[in-house]
């Protein structure tokens, strides 16, 4: 008998709602919790909303002095959210 490699449930069930519309929804809802971990609450307060679609986040700022700070550290934000998302699903950032 071969033993397979074991999955996490969230693993196992990534794996199950790969092709179905599903799939969308939770990348979405990994996406922004993976941005509200990385930049923290205080920063997520300014951020009136959140849109991932095609490997683009695009956040949207109350705070425009927040907002260019954030734009200098735009790449390594990306980087970070990345390495908590486990792979290169954010392939760019934007923020407005």
């Amino acid at each position: 008998m071969d033993r397979k490699k074991t999955a996490s449930f969230g693993e196992a069930l990534e794996r199950f709602l790969a092709d179905t519309p599903l799939a969308d929804g939770l990348r979405y809802s990994r996406v922004c919790q993976a941005w509200k971990d990385t930049v923290g609450e205080t920063v997520d307060k300014f951020c009136s909303s959140y849109r991932f679609e095609d490997g683009t986040l695009t956040i949207r700022l109350t705070s425009s002095v927040l907002r260019m700070q954030l734009e200098m550290s735009r790449e390594t934000i990306r980087e970070q959210l990345n390495n908590r998302l486990g792979s290169d699903m954010v392939k760019s950032l934007k923020l407005r």
